[in-house]
């Protein structure tokens, strides 16, 4: 298994290539009328230790290209006005409403989950006994049922700083959560806020059964005030702007969470990475496959939630590893966020700034030593 630890920059990547297995702003415009996707574990309480001492900071690489993009920027470029900023995918009529961040269950017993699959960026976390919860971000497209929804943890509020006052939908929280949680700026479109937008499945068993529309939920935002449109989370690679130099071809990657276990492997035809869970491919209740076009792999470290000391709380500023995969390549080297407003920027290992191709994204936040490179 690669163990993307805490050591220098060019020490974890020596490691990984040692250890790679060779396989054989506003809500008053309308929301977007895009296409609708056609779409057991029990955690054990647990004392989670700090682990952010010694990961968060490797050493600088000799020369690091400078970020190329401000990461408080709150607007589109006037060139990208017809591309939408959370997938770099060029439309006609590109929607100028917030975010919508969605936390969804990843239970065993809470899939196939509705809507997965119209997100344009979805983040991966650690919760309570090696189980995964997912943070979906909605803005391109919309989907009538997504699902199971579930509560908001600490691990959240830093998904939420960045995004320019985004929607947030969650099941709740326990009452040291919700009292952190208003000192972060967002528009509350949880069941708390409006339960009549949530309603409860009876072919599936509570709490894994919560769900809403995506619509509902920007009709209940705009009228609690609205958020903003979101930034450009990643910076786009031109058409004709040929790959970094230092990617290589990789089947895939593999994640250990804990009590759950991921893997993505390309796949030429679907154009993206086919994603398995468990064993088991990840579908969603339609039984279309999640396959994003981009997976990108950051290594974090947790610490005790200041909210629940049995619950992790991701740790998403610093800087630290990361794989970025798409096109059927790895570009292997770390991410750095300076601040909460800060975008999250990525670089190979040359200190290059890697620039996507469009698509959707899913994000996983392993800790180290839960990574292992499919060649």
């Amino acid at each position: 298994m690669a163990n993307l630890g805490p050591m220098s920059r060019y020490g974890w990547l020596a490691v990984v290539c040692a250890t790679v297995i060779a396989a054989a702003t506003s809500c008053a415009a309308t929301p977007p009328g895009a296409r609708l996707s056609p779409s057991s574990t029990t955690a054990q309480a647990e004392t989670i230790p700090d682990e952010t001492e010694g990961v968060l900071a490797p050493s600088k690489s000799p020369n690091p290209t400078p970020p190329v993009a401000d990461g408080t920027a709150t607007t589109l470029p006037p060139e990208q006005s017809d591309v939408w900023p959370l997938t770099g995918v060029q439309g006609q009529e590109i929607g100028r409403w917030p975010a919508l961040l969605i936390k969804i269950d990843n239970h065993d017993r809470a899939r196939p989950q509705f809507g997965i699959n119209a997100a344009d960026v979805v983040f991966e976390e650690i919760v309570e006994g090696g189980l995964t919860r997912l943070a979906a971000i909605f803005h391109s497209e919309e989907t009538d049922i997504v699902g199971p929804v579930r509560s908001v943890r600490t691990s959240d509020f830093d998904l939420l700083r960045n995004l320019n006052r985004p929607l947030f939908a969650n099941s709740g929280g326990n009452e040291a959560v919700l009292e952190l949680l208003r000192d972060v700026d967002y528009v509350d479109v949880s069941s708390n806020a409006d339960l009549d937008s949530y309603r409860r499945l009876s072919d599936r068993p509570a709490p894994h059964n919560l769900v809403t529309s995506t619509k509902t939920l920007r009709v209940v935002g705009d009228n609690r005030g609205g958020g903003a449109n979101p930034p450009v989370l990643f910076i786009r690679r031109s058409d004709n702007e040929p790959m970094l130099a230092s990617a290589t071809t990789a089947k895939g990657v593999d994640l250990d969470y804990g009590a759950t276990s991921v893997t993505y492997r390309w796949d030429p035809d679907a154009h993206g990475w086919m994603r398995r869970q468990n064993g088991s491919l990840h579908v969603d209740a339609s039984g279309v496959p999640v396959a994003p076009e981009i997976v990108i792999v950051q290594t974090i470290s947790y610490r005790r939630s200041a909210a629940d000391g049995r619950s992790p709380e991701a740790v998403m500023i610093g800087e630290g590893p990361a794989l970025v995969l798409y096109d059927g390549h790895v570009l292997e080297g770390y991410w750095e966020r300076p601040d909460a407003g800060a975008l999250t920027r990525y670089m190979d290992r040359d200190g290059q700034v890697i620039v996507f191709p469009p698509g959707s994204t899913w994000i996983a936040l392993p800790r180290v030593g839960q990574v292992q490179v499919v060649e």
